[in-house]
């Protein structure tokens, strides 16, 4: 029995399970057994009893060692000579052997070379099946060239294949931050921008005209939230980090009428004319808040008449451009634009739900159908050919701005990049969070966690994918919770949070791959590392040139204290407020604690009371931190404007003040709002990512508060 008890506590452990973790206030948690065997089970690993789990562990130590080369192998430019090298599994009867190896470069070329077996170091011995066998060390030459390419192992009248990818020793970063020097940029959400012709929700028009008016201001980045494809038949399903596919874009983002060959569509000339469509605009466009439903029926019937008239008068070169997309896309948008044309079908039901058939997308029921609806399916394609022709213009028309984007941690599992890859996620659990500064209880994010497994064994296709289509036309790109780069922490099912426990993934090979991309886009990424962050996280963060996300509120030691501008990393963004949290404004009135209150999130009058007691606390070691700066705000903070214009100011002057090597402040904080994006622990309760800027774009370069939030930005960087 104990041998059987340490099985499946062995198993959990080599599948990446973690014993235990610590939480944010210093308390161990230890993984349970009936945790680990969900996770197991989840991860499709038999260990539902002792028996099972020793079997499963002896099928999983042998795994490795029946093949001659692991699944891929991934290099790293600048380590070690004896580490440019790959494992190959050998019988040790066969030492004396030679081994020829050649390798298929990604532009074509080759590079060839052999080696007698035993003259390879040993790495590990093991036996299969009675055969003694033997994994050594096959070395390559240290200067193949980066990409991705093939290695083909020829031994004892074998040949044996897999993917090889060499990654630069550290991820891109810009000459000017080499050089030292610190820039600052604006932040925004592009569903939120306001334009007088615009459809009820801001587009790639506005983004483009905000970049206009940050050049003007003399920022150097626009920020924005994921631009992440979500769904049609679900428009209020409409948070940006719970995306149906985060390697496409949201088509409501297109702006209809800056398509070149839209002024030619006799039908939607009909349809923006109608009485009804008009008065429909016109009120879409007066309100606070997205009204995503009519907003998404006006777009997508007016595009709908778009494509139609694009099939029939085939535009020469609007087509050619169309066909050259598709192509370009493949089978991934192929797979994508089907899913959105049955999710229309099946009446916006999750795809669990549909027939069996269609439940498999390599199914002959769905190639049916793709065949049969055909031009609906390729219509979800052209919008993606627009959304991504005006992205790209929007950035182009201003190169001296950069576009800073954002890729999401996880996907929603009722999505179409859930249903496309269905191995690469894994269902049962979710992703969360253990108890940290954002929720004392934790947090489920409800999406599936990626398989880390599934990774290694697709060579990380589906990972090359999404930061490929992430940092297209993008000088910066923020992941999400880079932790979950290392690890992740699953919660199965039924056991919530205090049942949920870490789970590793191939964290060197995913930051190469992280470093080989980004040279190859010229983009700089940013990890956000907030919340439970693994011990010396940061110092590999900085090892790979990734910028720490430095929120200046979290900034504080544990005495509650700020921490000072000149302690902040000079690899790293910095931002006073993020779309989570109240603006600076917002934060100094308690909206967010007042909000929590009124709809009943807190547990009792206690912890509301401890969460008022505690914003007093940081308020006062806001004020004393100002005044160690000498920027206390005049007049001193208080509820009336020009005290939170004042505070405003003085706050963004802090922040600017920090070594970190780029500045981003949020359009929210400088034009002195005090109402907040997304109130994390809600869903119907309050109206996240729905708040439209009172402003429109055209405005904001002149308006006051920016221009004076500007200046205080200016002053110090």
């Amino acid at each position: 029995m104990p041998e059987q008890i340490d099985a499946l506590r062995e198993l959990a452990a080599e599948a990446g399970v973690h014993e235990s973790y610590w939480d944010i206030a210093g308390t161990l948690h230890v993984t349970t057994d009936d945790t680990r065997r969900a996770i197991l089970a989840a991860m499709g690993i038999a260990a539902a009893s002792d028996a099972e789990a020793l079997q499963s562990l002896r099928l999983w130590r042998e795994r490795r060692w029946r093949a001659p080369l692991p699944p891929v192998v991934v290099l790293r430019r600048g380590c070690k000579a004896q580490q440019f090298a790959v494992e190959i599994t050998i019988p040790e009867r066969r030492a004396a052997e030679t081994v020829e190896w050649r390798i298929e470069t990604e532009t074509g070329g080759t590079i060839d070379g052999s080696a007698r077996a035993e003259s390879l170091a040993v790495v590990a011995s093991g036996e299969i099946d009675g055969i003694p066998l033997a994994r050594r060390n096959l070395p390559l030459p240290t200067m193949l060239p980066e990409g991705y390419h093939t290695l083909i192992l020829t031994f004892g009248g074998r040949a044996s294949r897999c993917p090889l990818i060499v990654a630069p020793a550290a991820a891109y970063v810009p000459p000017w931050m080499e050089e030292g020097e610190r820039r600052w940029g604006l932040a925004c959400q592009v569903y939120g921008l306001r334009r007088a012709r615009d459809w009820g929700v801001g587009d790639f028009t506005a983004l483009g005209e905000l970049m206009g008016a940050a050049k003007e201001l003399g920022a150097q980045m626009v920020g924005i939230n994921p631009l992440h494809a979500l769904f049609p038949s679900w428009p209020d399903a409409c948070s940006p980090y719970s995306p149906s596919n985060p390697e496409f874009l949201n088509p409501l983002m297109i702006d209809i009428d800056a398509i070149p060959f839209a002024k030619d569509s006799p039908a939607l000339a009909a349809f923006c004319a109608d009485p009804a469509v008009k008065t429909a605009l016109a009120e879409a466009r007066k309100k606070d808040l997205v009204d995503y439903p009519r907003v998404s029926d006006l777009k997508y019937q007016a595009l709908a008449l778009l494509y139609d008239d694009f099939l029939e008068q085939e535009p020469p070169e609007a087509s050619a451009a169309f066909d050259a997309f598709c192509v370009a896309g493949g089978g991934r948008l192929r797979r994508f634009a089907e899913f959105v044309a049955l999710h229309e079908t099946m009446g916006g039901l999750p795809w669990n739900t549909w027939p069996a058939p269609f439940q498999n997308p390599a199914s002959p029921e769905v190639e049916a159908y793709a065949i049969a609806n055909a031009e609906r399916v390729t219509f979800h394609a052209f919008l993606q050919w627009l959304a991504s022709v005006q992205l790209a213009a929007a950035t182009e028309a201003v190169p001296e701005v950069g576009l800073y984007r954002d890729l999401a941690v996880g996907v929603n599992a009722e999505g179409a990049a859930a249903w496309a890859s269905q191995g690469d996620i894994v269902r049962g659990v979710s992703v969360g969070a253990p108890p940290d500064a954002f929720s004392p209880v934790g947090q489920d994010w409800g999406l599936p966690p990626p398989n880390p497994h599934r990774m290694t064994e697709t060579a990380y296709e589906g990972f090359i994918a999404l930061l490929r289509a992430n940092m297209c036309h993008a000088a910066a790109l923020r992941l999400d919770h880079v932790m979950g780069l290392m690890r992740l922490f699953w919660i199965p099912q039924g056991l919530g949070v205090p049942g949920g426990a870490y789970v590793s993934y191939p964290f060197d090979d995913l930051l190469a791959i992280v470093a080989l991309e980004s040279r190859r886009h010229r983009c700089l990424v940013v990890g956000e590392d907030l919340g439970t962050v693994p011990e010396d996280f940061r110092a590999r963060m900085a090892a790979e040139r990734l910028l720490s996300y430095r929120v200046l509120y979290f900034e504080r030691w544990d005495s509650g204290l700020f921490k000072r501008p000149d302690t902040y990393p000079p690899l790293s963004l910095v931002t006073p407020t993020t779309h989570d949290m109240p603006t600076i404004a917002g934060e100094w009135l308690g909206r967010d604690i007042a909000l929590r209150t009124e709809i009943g999130i807190y547990a009792d009058d206690k912890v509301a009371q401890r969460e008022i007691d505690g914003r007093e606390r940081e308020r006062e070691a806001l004020v004393a931190a100002l005044a160690d700066q000498n920027l206390s705000p005049t007049p001193a903070p208080a509820d009336d404007p020009e005290a939170l214009t004042a505070l405003t100011e003085a706050v963004v002057r802090y922040a600017a003040r920090t070594l970190s090597r780029l500045l981003v402040v949020n359009l929210g904080d400088l034009l002195v709002e005090d109402t907040q994006i997304n109130l994390p622990g809600t869903v119907d309760e309050h109206p996240n990512w729905r708040r439209r800027m009172r402003e429109t774009v055209s405005t904001l370069a002149g308006h006051p508060l920016i221009r004076a939030g500007v200046a205080a930005i200016r002053r110090e960087r």
